[in-house]
Order: C-alpha cells, then sequence, then structure tokens
C-alpha cells in the first residue's frame, strides 16, 4: 500500500443531488452534506493489494475552520487490518493504518465536529484490501 491523501469537504446543509455531496444527519437532527476527493477513485475510497505491505491514509478535512475531525469508526470484514489516529497537532486530518496482510472490505467513517452548532456527524467511504496477483 501507499501513503495516500485524501481530501473531506463538508459543508452545513443538504446536497443539491447533483453537486456530488453526500447528505448526513448530525446528531443534532440538522442535515449536512460531504464530498470526499483523492483516493483510488477520486471519491475518498481505497483498493489496495494485500500485499502485506503497511500503509497509511491521510484524510484531512478542507472546510470551514469550525469543522473538526474527532475520530474513526472502523467497520467490515478487514477491521483488524484497520487502525486509526490523530495527525499530529491536528484537528483537521486523521490517519488510517491498513496492514495490507488479508483480503476484504471495511469502511471508515470520519467523525467530524461542527463546534459553531455542537454536533457530530459521519463521513464514511470504503476500503477494500484485494488479492495481490502474481
Amino acid at each position: 500500500m501507499s501513503n495516500t491523501n485524501v481530501g473531506l469537504d463538508v459543508r452545513n446543509f443538504p446536497s443539491t443531488g447533483k453537486d456530488g455531496y453526500t447528505d448526513t444527519t448530525a446528531s443534532n437532527r440538522a442535515v449536512y452534506s460531504y464530498k470526499y476527493s483523492g483516493g483510488s477513485d477520486g471519491n475518498g475510497n481505497m483498493v489496495e493489494t494485500a500485499d502485506g505491505v503497511t500503509g497509511t491514509i491521510t484524510i484531512t478535512l478542507h472546510s470551514d475552520p469550525r469543522y473538526q475531525a474527532t475520530g474513526v469508526n472502523i467497520s467490515g470484514d478487514i477491521e483488524d487490518q484497520l487502525s486509526w489516529k490523530m495527525a499530529p497537532n491536528s484537528t483537521t486530518s486523521v490517519i488510517i493504518t491498513d496492514k495490507d496482510t488479508a483480503c476484504g472490505s471495511g469502511y471508515y467513517s470520519v467523525v467530524v465536529s461542527d463546534t459553531s452548532a455542537n454536533c457530530t456527524f459521519g463521513c464514511d467511504p470504503a476500503i477494500s484490501n484485494v488479492p495481490k496477483v502474481n
């Protein structure tokens, strides 16, 4: 796996349905929208070869400073392959590490806090580890 950068843009209003943003409901029941960039497909999703070479995905919020990354929820059948931590000295970046030793699909949801509205919401693309082709 390589070391990949992914961007995340967040807005405090719903998507138009034609702008590439995905709607999500915050803890205060307000509808926000988000859009990932980068990754394997340009939309924040990652497909990696399960070759045993550990790599990272750094997700950085490119939004209004009122939005902060507060965590990452990981699910799917490769959960044991994935771990996360906050980027050093940052409230807008998280780093996901993928061990790349097993095949399967997983999902990461970056938990974002809106410090002005005092609420949180998740933004979730996928990670897949595929077999190494010899």
